[in-house]
């Protein structure tokens, strides 16, 4: 609610909402001097919330006071309130390491410190560490690129040089350091000598963007260095921190909501619709589509290098490790051959959270005979379900299997193992390629059946929707039914069918691949015989 007599301003409900803590009165005061006069006061059960709309954004924000506790209590009541696409912690921190005062931090990771057992040898740290969401760390990554961050930097401020902007480890607990000789310095310097700031809430501030499935990073300008902090906090150096943290923070909101298309490939910041070739429903909101009415068209994800593509060239769909440390890139090197495709027929009242996404996408199916769980990671289009096709030394690993999850609540199944193209072990008399009859009838009628359960029990699809079979790249392949049954060669390049779910039930699944495993035979010259493979009406099997 609004308070009487709180400041007022104009709010625009159907903007994409960021929101941003702080602990700090320094803190405060810095975030509010790029919100200007165009604000306004909430009172959400007795917490003060400041209010105002910036480029594009909804912005709500808190002052928590200093501690994790404090933090995660405040920052989760605000999140699950207002529901926002983004969360920024927006303070000042120590500088451990690698920084100088006024730099500017935002934590790839945050770990905390006081996390562990204290025995009679010593104290046993214990891992206890939150990730920043890796689409705010990258925007984060390209801010110093350009520095044009600096432009929002307080004119009224004096400075003798202007800050550097750094992405990486920092390290959170109940303490305020003040001197590098101090214990906690120490145990820092030793047990997580990767750290290059300190500070006091940030642990806290990711576990309550981790309930509520909220993107979140936290920015922290250095104020001091831990020894001398009452010097540097008489220097100004708390408000030349604050000032430097707050303009990183309105920085990224800009690049995360408005980062320009070049060329034919979209901003890496576009939802998946764009990312893809079609008209997106909606402006990109830092993580989240804005919402479209639930009535309107679908506008389904364009194909990209081919049919059962959703990537461009080259592009990086995974990430594994620490970024240039044992960070390892995944990406389709060969293009996928086959797919399974479930398309919803209405546009989402509300698109899905790139959070909810990655954290439904470890029980996604891929198509592929075996599946024990799958990796997950977030990328531009949304979240990806893979399983590595190998190692690979000099360059980024290969995908074999991959299973999109998008926004707009479209599921992608993407296999490059469906046509069997290197002889291997083999014998000579097997044609290559050749494609394995039974086997390909296995795995898709088991991955068409749990794609449509999956869209419908956790991407909340409804009926009628429209469910996609294929398979690519089949000129001069040989299907073989068994050793003494091998037909072809198929004369076209690629065997599709796209039919309309009206219920999305077993029968009318297995009335979809029926014709799928009918045109596929057909390509070779014979017809598939009745019941073969004991399908339908029994699943195929030998």
């Amino acid at each position: 609610m609004v308070s009487p007599g709180l400041p007022q301003a104009v709010v625009d409900p159907k903007l994409p909402t960021v929101a941003i803590v702080t602990a700090l009165d320094v803190e405060t005061k810095a975030v509010l001097r790029h919100f200007g006069d165009n604000w306004r006061g909430e009172d959400l059960d007795g917490t003060y919330i400041y209010r105002t709309t910036f480029e594009g954004w909804d912005i709500v924000m808190v002052e928590a006071g200093a501690g994790n506790a404090s933090t995660a209590s405040l920052a989760s009541k605000v999140m699950g309130h207002y529901s926002p696409a983004v969360a920024l912690f927006v303070g000042v921190g120590g500088g451990v390491k690698d920084v100088e005062l006024g730099d500017v931090v935002v934590a790839s990771r945050v770990v905390g410190y006081e996390s562990g057992k204290d025995t009679a040898k010593g104290f046993l740290p214990r891992t206890d560490l939150s990730r920043s969401a890796h689409r705010l760390e990258q925007y984060a990554r390209v801010l110093n690129k350009r520095n044009e961050w600096h432009k929002r930097l307080d004119p009224a401020i004096e400075r003798t040089a202007l800050p550097s902007l750094k992405v990486g480890p920092v390290a959170a607990g109940e303490k305020v350091v003040a001197s590098q000789r101090s214990e906690t310095a120490k145990f820092l310097k030793k047990q997580y000598s990767d750290v290059i700031a300190v500070e006091m809430e940030g642990r806290g501030f990711l576990e309550a963007a981790h309930v509520n499935t909220v993107l979140a990073t936290v920015i922290r300008g250095i104020s001091d260095k831990l020894s001398g902090k009452s010097v540097s906090d008489k220097a100004g150096w708390q408000l030349r921190a604050a000032d430097a943290a707050s303009a990183a923070a309105f920085e990224l909101l800009k690049q995360l909501h408005a980062v320009p298309q070049a060329g034919p490939r979209a901003s890496p910041a576009m939802p998946a619709t764009s990312a893809t070739g079609a008209t997106p429903p909606a402006a990109f909101d830092g993580g989240k589509p804005t919402s479209t009415p639930a009535t309107s068209k679908f506008l389904e994800t364009k194909a990209t290098l081919n049919a059962a593509s959703f990537f461009n060239e080259g592009e990086v769909l995974a990430r594994v490790g620490v970024p240039d440390v044992d960070e390892v890139l995944f990406s389709f090197q060969e293009l996928p051959d086959g797919f399974v495709r479930v398309i919803p027929a209405k546009a989402r009242a509300k698109p899905l959270p790139f959070a909810e996404l990655l954290e439904k996408a470890a029980y996604a199916p891929l198509l592929k005979t075996r599946q024990y769980g799958a990796l997950t990671s977030l990328n531009s289009r949304g979240a990806l379900a893979y399983d590595p096709g190998g190692a690979r030394q000099g360059g980024p690993a290969p995908l074999a299997w991959g299973t999109q999850l998008f926004p707009n609540g479209e599921l992608w199944l993407a296999s490059n193992t469906v046509v069997i193209r290197d002889r291997g072990g083999r014998p000579n008399w097997v044609p290559i390629p050749f494609i394995p009859a039974l086997l390909t009838e296995q795995v898709f009628h088991q991955k068409a059946h749990a794609a449509v359960e999956f869209a419908a029990s956790q991407l909340g699809l409804s009926f009628p929707c429209e469910l996609e079979l294929g398979i690519l790249g089949v000129t001069d392949a040989k299907l073989a039914v068994d050793t003494d049954d091998i037909r072809g060669p198929i004369r076209v390049d690629q065997v599709t069918v796209r039919r309309p779910l009206s219920a999305g039930d077993r029968d009318e699944i297995n009335g979809v691949l029926l014709e799928f495993f009918n045109a596929l035979y057909d390509a070779t010259g014979y017809a598939r015989a009745e019941n073969l493979f004991h399908f339908p009406p029994e699943p195929p099997h030998q």
